[in-house]
């Protein structure tokens, strides 16, 4: 079970960022199952993609870590601003 939940969990990622953009747009009455719905559909032959995009977080978080967490100030921001610019390039 811990695979299928890795690619659901991938289908819904970009859930939060579709009801922001609703939101933005001047629709904040919009569902979170509509948001879920749109996502699957947007993540539809992009899910390597983005396991690839995840995995590359992997080595800087190591890293991080071994800095005490004090590398997470810049690794978070930069995951953040990565995952962002991924969906962008997806709504094109």
């Amino acid at each position: 079970m811990i695979i299928p939940g890795i690619i659901k969990s991938i289908a819904y990622s970009q859930a939060y960022l579709i009801y922001k953009d609703s939101v933005d747009s001047g629709n904040p009455d919009v569902r979170y199952l509509e948001c879920i719905t749109k996502s699957r559909a947007l993540m539809n032959g992009h899910k390597g993609e983005y396991f690839v995009l995840q995995l590359s977080y992997l080595g800087w978080a190591i890293l991080s870590g071994i800095t005490l967490g004090i590398g997470f100030i810049w690794l978070v921001p930069y995951m953040r601003a990565t995952n962002t610019n991924f969906y962008r390039h997806l709504v094109k």
